[in-house]
């Protein structure tokens, strides 16, 4: 009889995957949206739930399925492609983006809570290069990554967030304000959680959570079992942790006219006094690098899948691993905001292939089947060519390029004001290259 994980084991790789998952994003981002939403908080976090925790979940149950990583999955579907897309979004989910945003973001959040200037550059070079020696060491062994970030910071963030939870429950600041927004609610809290991209994290992160459960000693079919029940639970804990953070942000009342981590920091300082400022700097530091942990590793690890039979010797997960702590390093020395607008498109546009792969696997039937993978293949590519179009837009209004011919012609496509072209496009293509095949067959 293969082994199972014990509730322990669970319990501790669950909290690993939510700590991966929280980040700076699921950690920041909930609070405004209950900020915006007051009264309509409730349907708005139902909307949030679908593309934050039911799309992310897609995502493992994909690897389930497909009984495969991100890379092996994507390559079987399209596998020219599929080599290029999964390079490009762990570049940019590691090096080029994620990974350095959190550390920045750490950096910067220490910055707004002591008021202190630096006049040179030699502060945040040491936090940095500290900051990256410490992801170095959790992630240098992949089968103990899971169990590091469970044992060691999950319980920091489970206790912070906890009391910042139960803080402003039981002392609010102010009553629920009216919505901020004039859009259906659950519409809106659908768009907002779907800018996360937690999707693409689940696809990515699932590879390190499975070497955890082969380091626990689980073998066979039993490992797929694991990484579902793992994703309920980690998943479980970020749903409680939305919601929690939404009813802290709805508690504030709108009195608090400011966003993400201002808006965090001086609700703690108000529900905690100073304590606050010190609670915040912990737990967002704590989240930052699990995230980045997550994405170091897991992108290690995907770049070693792709590079291995070039050179085995050179190419391995711990030199991609300081390879990517490095970069990541010289790239947060940038200014936050200007990477977030000129990086950020790039993360958007390998989102939809990523949610057409996770539905593939998880909705049909025989995905080894030669017209379905076809079908998959073109409703893949087109999801990428719709969002690249949408990236060339977004990158004409931030720098006036005028670009107008192009923008009219994205914007006359349904659902583009919800930056969801590319779906209906994709099902009609996927539908379109599945008919055609079976005609083909018959004939």
């Amino acid at each position: 009889m293969d082994k199972k994980l014990s509730i322990k084991q669970l319990l501790v790789m669950g909290g690993a995957l939510f700590s991966m998952h929280f980040g700076a994003a699921i950690m920041l981002f909930p609070v405004q949206w209950g900020k915006e939403a007051g009264t309509a908080v409730w349907p708005m976090f139902f909307g949030a739930l679908l593309s934050v925790i039911v799309l992310p979940y897609f995502g493992y149950l994909a690897l389930v399925k497909g009984d495969g990583t991100f890379l092996q999955l994507v390559k079987r579907v399209t596998p020219k492609f599929g080599t290029f897309f999964a390079a490009l979004t762990i570049f940019v989910i590691g090096p080029l983006y994620m990974v350095p945003r959190m550390s920045a973001a750490a950096w910067a959040a220490i910055l707004q809570i002591t008021g202190w200037q630096p006049h040179s550059l030699i502060p945040v070079i040491v936090f940095s290069i500290a900051y990256y020696l410490l992801t170095y060491w959790f992630v240098v062994n992949p089968g103990k990554v899971v169990e590091k970030i469970g044992n060691i910071l999950f319980p920091i963030l489970l206790v912070i967030v906890t009391a910042v939870i139960i803080k402003s429950i039981v002392s609010p600041i102010a009553p629920w304000a009216p919505p901020e927004f004039s859009e259906n609610p659950v519409l809106y809290g659908f768009i907002e959680g779907y800018a996360t991209a937690d999707l693409q994290c689940a696809l990515i992160f699932g590879v390190i959570v499975v070497h955890g459960i082969k380091d626990a000693g689980v073998k066979g079919k039993e490992i797929n079992r694991s990484l579902a029940l793992i994703g309920v639970v980690g998943l479980g804990m970020v749903a409680i942790s939305v919601l929690g953070h939404m009813i802290a942000g709805a508690n504030t009342g709108g009195t608090i006219d400011l966003t993400l981590s201002a808006l965090y920091t001086e609700m703690v300082l108000q529900l905690w006094g100073s304590a606050g400022g010190i609670l915040f700097n912990i737990a967002l530091i704590a989240a930052a690098l699990t995230t980045a942990i997550g994405a170091v590793s897991s992108t290690s690890e995907i770049w070693e899948e792709i590079m291995l039979e070039k050179n085995p010797k050179v190419y391995t997960y711990r030199n991609f691993c300081i390879v990517s702590c490095v970069l990541s390093c010289i790239v947060s020395f940038l200014d936050l905001d200007t990477m977030v607008k000129v990086v950020g498109p790039v993360l958007d546009a390998c989102y939809p292939p990523a949610i057409v792969l996770a539905i593939y696997f998880c909705a049909v039937r025989n995905t080894a089947d030669p017209r379905n993978l076809k079908a998959g293949k073109w409703a893949m590519i087109s999801a990428f060519v719709i969002s690249i179009i949408e990236m060339l837009v977004r990158y004409s209004d931030m720098f006036s390029l005028g670009w107008d011919a192009l923008a009219n012609a994205y914007r006359a496509l349904p659902l583009s004001g919800f930056s969801l072209a590319w779906l209906p496009v994709s099902i009609i293509l996927y539908a379109l290259v599945r008919i055609i095949s079976k005609e083909k067959r018959s004939s």
